[in-house]
């Protein structure tokens, strides 16, 4: 496929989309692991107040055997009774069971618990005076020493709850936030979702489907028969070399439609130019030779006048016979799909020459490759017919070149003769106007311009400027508005 500069066409669709959707799945994986951190990093939290919760039921339940040890030992007292040894070993097994729960549990300080060891330690040794029944039993020091602990140990069971609700406070409070911080993410991300699956949206839209719309709409312009309807190419991918391949199938067409036409036109040409032979140039042969004759049969004694009127009708039908034969050879001139238009312009000027027995050459400048529209080839050799044939009539025996040069986009064709020259106020007068006119309005039909450098004494060059191929196909397209 042929390939303008500056397009390559690389780029893959499902490359891109690959990397889109690549690109919302990370982000899906993203918001989900980081979700999934919060939640556990919540449970994990959840766990350790239901801990700090233990740890609380355990100093109360310290507290509270400490508290039950104290009131039987105060009320043995007053009933001047004692504690037996198996309720007291009970309290004290108690006590260091859960106090050893507690230290396991990773509960408080060394200095706290060392403090409640110390109690725990006075309670035993009260208990197991009294117990003893050592005399005093239970003095004012004794029991003054029982409310110290007492108050001791509701401070330090105060002071150790305080501290395992202040840490679970603290876990409830983490935990609220890493809800709202999920929640928040969560809400960041339908937001972002929503961006996302709109810029999506317009990316597809933006990328595939105008251009998708752009190509079904040109080839239903295509189908009504505008052929000059080009789609842009807007990306390297397959949409992109897809409207470059439609812009190439429709230069083609328009090469083709221009091609039928200029056939057609031939055609028609071709067909007018043998009625021409078969009628016209025919009579006009006829008409001449029964001149002749009748100007051999008119004898000698026959009117001078007569014989004047037969030479000038002779001189006539002579030159209206061949003008018919010249225009006859003009309407057959056509460009050759075999020879091509420079081919076929050497072999037309070569014709041309043997015919009006006039010396033309032809010369193309540098090795360019000139290409015109079929409808601007058909137009420059009729403005090349039309020159020649002004210097047949007009400057006889002078001789004629046909010279190509390039100007950028334009080709620059020279018809130049070595004749007389003339003043181009005169060309009315000497019958070049029309001619003239006829050249111009073919150069300008065919999107160039043509110019005419004439002087008496200095010969006249017919100067054209017409446009290539693709130029001619562009200035059309932009003439149309398309």
């Amino acid at each position: 496929m042929d390939k303008p500069d500056g397009y390559e066409f690389r780029g893959k669709i499902n490359r891109r989309l690959s990397l889109i959707f690549g690109f919302l799945f990370f982000v899906v994986l993203l918001v989900g692991g980081f979700s999934l951190y919060l939640a556990r990093s919540i449970s994990l939290s959840g766990e350790q107040v239901g801990r700090e919760s233990e740890r609380i039921d355990l100093v109360d339940q310290i507290h509270s055997t400490i508290h039950h040890l104290i009131s039987d030992l105060q009320r043995a007292r007053l009933e001047e009774a004692t504690i037996s040894d198996s309720a007291r070993i009970a309290y004290l097994q108690q006590l260091d069971t859960l106090l050893q729960r507690y230290e396991r549990e990773g509960g408080g300080d060394r200095e706290v618990t060392g403090g409640i060891r110390q109690m725990i330690g006075d309670l035993a040794s009260l208990s197991e005076k009294m117990a003893r029944q050592i005399q005093p039993a239970l003095g004012p020091q004794e029991l003054e020493a029982l409310a110290n602990v007492e108050q001791g140990i509701r401070a330090l069971a105060h002071r150790l709850s305080a501290a395992h609700r202040g840490k679970m406070g603290e876990l409830v409070r983490e935990s609220r936030w890493k809800m709202r911080l999920i929640l928040g993410f969560y809400a960041a991300f339908v937001v972002v979702g929503g961006l996302l699956i709109l810029g999506s949206s317009f990316f597809f839209s933006w990328t595939i489907a105008r251009p998708l719309r752009w190509l079904a709409d040109a080839a239903s312009e295509i189908a009504e028969g505008n052929l000059h309807k080009e789609v842009p190419v807007t990306s390297k991918d397959e949409i992109g070399q897809l409207s470059h391949a439609f812009n190439i199938m429709t230069d083609r067409l328009k090469q083709h439609e221009e091609r039928l036409k200029g056939l057609a036109t031939l055609e028609e040409r071709e067909r007018i130019a043998q009625e021409l032979h078969d009628s016209l140039a025919q009579d006009l042969g006829l008409l001449h030779l029964k001149i002749i004759e009748a100007e051999q049969n008119l004898d000698s004694k026959g009117s001078l006048s007569a014989r004047k009127t037969l030479q000038e009708m002779r001189k006539i039908t002579g030159d209206a016979y061949e003008n018919v034969r010249q225009a006859i050879f003009g309407l057959r001139t056509m460009v050759s799909k075999g020879l091509g238009f420079i081919p076929t312009l050497t072999e037309y000027l070569h014709d041309f020459s043997e015919l009006r027995k006039i010396p033309v050459d032809f010369k193309i400048e540098g090795d360019e490759v000139f290409r015109f529209s079929p409808y601007v080839e058909i137009q420059l050799i009729h403005i090349i017919h039309e020159a020649l044939t002004n210097v047949f009539k007009h400057a006889p025996g002078a001789r004629s070149e046909v010279r190509f040069e390039r100007e950028g986009e334009f080709a620059k064709v020279i018809i130049e003769d070595n004749g007389e020259g003339f003043l181009m106020k005169e060309a009315a007068r000497n019958g070049l106007h029309f001619g003239i006119r006829t050249m111009g309005e073919r150069s300008k039909a065919a999107g160039g311009r043509l110019t005419i450098d004439t002087a008496p004494g200095r010969g006249t060059r017919v100067i054209v400027h017409l446009p290539s191929e693709k130029r001619f196909y562009d200035d059309h397209a932009r003439a149309l508005g398309r």
